[in-house]
């Protein structure tokens, strides 16, 4: 058990059961005198489905804990989900106020960031996950047709050529100086 004679109410960093973070966290809101910060990403990803939609932790196996951990630590190790506090040795770190106003401000009310789906915008450097030209690089050439089609241009034996690709059949490579 780490120790807790240094601590003071404040926001602290626990440890949770990785994938479960939301449900931890939903436990403890049922605490009196607890608040919780788990911030998710929503986000689109092409599966053998097609394109899905997942929620994930933005700090997968953490949560944030604004308690007095003198008090309430072992209440608060006691809830499903959560494993223990993050501490280095004996040292229970604080996070600052300063930060989780930030993400919460980032992130939102509902504490989820809704990431919009990658652009097909010509120049846009492309993976085509599908097809004969499976796992080859492109640039999209030109937008998105009426029968959901994306115009790309694709280096194939020497030579450069335009091809029509579903746009489901591509992934978005992320371009560094849009992050």
């Amino acid at each position: 058990m780490p120790d807790l004679k240094n601590t003071e109410q404040g926001w602290y960093c626990f440890k949770a059961l990785p994938k479960k973070e939301h449900i931890a966290c939903e436990f403890l809101k049922r605490l009196d005198n607890v608040e919780t910060f788990c911030p998710r990403i929503s986000y689109v990803k092409k599966t053998r489905r097609g394109k899905v939609r997942f929620v994930e932790s933005l700090f997968p196996g953490y949560v944030f804990v604004h308690v007095d951990l003198q008090k309430d630590y072992r209440m608060i190790r006691s809830i499903q989900g959560i494993r223990d506090v993050v501490a280095f040795g004996d040292r229970i770190p604080q996070v600052p106020d300063e930060i989780i106003d930030g993400l919460k401000e980032q992130i939102g009310e509902n504490e989820q960031k809704d990431l919009p789906e990658p652009e097909l915008e010509p120049g846009r450097e492309v993976v085509i996950t599908e097809g004969p030209f499976k796992d080859l690089r492109a640039v999209v050439h030109s937008g998105m047709n009426a029968q959901q089609r994306v115009a790309v241009l694709l280096e194939f034996l020497g030579r450069q050529m335009e091809i029509q690709i579903p746009a489901g059949d591509l992934f978005v490579k992320e371009d560094p100086r849009r992050t």
